[in-house]
């Protein structure tokens, strides 16, 4: 069974007559746009439709939106539109309807990518994405050395910040590599992710450690949360951590963090683990190897098609940013920096042999909370305290 994030409904104007034409077409929303392959095969009717009338209204399960619409053609097999359209649908998929195909149709949203409507598309096509790669995501997690050195990091902060008896929220637990080991410090976590397959993976993992009391596992999008805390009777949380990945996807992040902000008890800490906009190892190493753009990818939101490393739209954000989004709701109190003198964990072909990785590793933790090395990993762990948001003057 399909994800709901997996169509959407396209309505073109028929180019003689006028009247709308829909046509149910698998997507990806890249840089914000949203980008839908034809079949391949001669160009279909809604086609040529875009290339005499370029106004198209989108719909999806999130809504509706008008956009302008444009044809467009790939660079070759390794384009990296193709790379996210074939990582969200699979090869199989691509190969048997797709394979061949050079052109793609580019709709823009009319007002921005800003929209409620286009964001709910954005969210579908994240659960399509996250719900395609759930039973191979542990693999790509504990395989990868790099990985296993975030999670590890992440891990050791949250053990140094929360408490056993706590009730804490993880937003974008995914398969649960870091909610199991929570848990089993005698910390309760409501572990609310947007896949429901990534939830599936998390609760046989839960069981078969012993902790699936201690893992409350809550299918939602993340300014949905306010409310489903609500309908389990749960006022308040003791603390919440997001890492890698939820924070740095996020379409609407103000609202997120407000929410955060409600759900979170008074003096309660909140940990964040964020895809950093400054990353040492690559400005260092894509200049010395004459490639500024991928150099500098990082500075531009969303980071270009192909310039990530990951299969969905991607923002990077620096401390300062960061902190920005969050003045008046929290107060940072600490910054880590993890992958500062490693390399990411797309780059683990240049890692050195295992004893200079370990003095690199050493290196890292000796210096990932001094600045300004904290503010130039790969990631940064930002370490936050609720801040009370202030009154006015009659104290409302």
């Amino acid at each position: 069974m399909s994800s709901p994030g997996s169509y959407l409904r396209l309505e073109t104007k028929g180019r003689r007559s006028g009247s709308p034409h829909q046509v149910i077409l698998r997507f990806i929303t890249v840089d914000g746009k949203v980008i839908v392959f034809p079949q391949r095969g001669a160009p279909p009717d809604w086609v040529s439709n875009v290339l005499t009338n370029p106004r198209v209204r989108v719909l999806s399960e999130g809504g509706v939106f008008e956009g302008n619409a444009k044809v467009a053609r790939v660079r070759g097999l390794d384009d990296p539109l193709l790379a996210v359209f074939t990582r969200k649908y699979g090869r199989a998929t691509i190969r048997s309807r797709y394979w061949g195909q050079t052109e793609y149709v580019e709709i823009e949203p009319v007002g921005g990518k800003q929209s409620v409507d286009y964001n709910e598309l954005v969210y579908g096509d994240l659960e399509a994405a996250f719900d395609g790669v759930a039973s191979d995501y542990d693999r790509h997690i504990f395989g990868n050395p790099i990985n296993m050195w975030l999670r590890n990091r992440s891990v050791s902060a949250m053990a140094s910040v929360f408490r056993r008896g706590q009730t804490v929220l993880e937003v974008g637990c995914g398969t649960g590599t870091e909610t199991i080991s929570i848990a089993k410090m005698g910390i309760r976590v409501v572990a609310v992710d947007i896949s429901s397959k990534m939830l599936e993976v998390l609760r046989a993992h839960a069981k078969a450690a012993s902790v699936a009391d201690m893992v409350i596992p809550i299918h939602c999008r993340p300014y949905q949360i306010r409310e489903r805390l609500d309908q389990l009777g749960v006022s308040q949380v003791d603390g919440a951590y997001s890492t890698y990945g939820a924070v740095n996807t996020e379409p609407r992040l103000p609202e997120f963090f407000s929410n955060l902000h409600s759900v979170i008890s008074d003096g309660g800490e909140l940990v964040l683990g964020v895809w950093n906009k400054f990353c040492l190892y690559e400005i260092l190493g894509y200049t010395l190897k004459a490639n500024p753009s991928m150099a500098l990818a990082r500075l531009r939101n969303p980071v270009p098609v192909g310039k990530s490393r990951f299969c969905v739209s991607t923002n990077a954000y620096s401390v300062r940013s960061l902190s920005e989004l969050l003045a008046g709701m929290f107060k940072l109190r600490a910054v880590r920096g993890v992958g500062i003198f490693l390399p990411p964990s797309n780059l683990t072909r240049y890692l050195p042999p295992v004893r200079l990785t370990r003095l690199f590793q050493w290196a890292d933790l000796a210096v990932e909370g001094t600045f300004p090395w904290s503010w130039l990993g790969d990631h940064f762990l930002a370490l936050y305290t609720k801040a009370e948001r202030p009154t006015n003057q009659s104290g409302v």
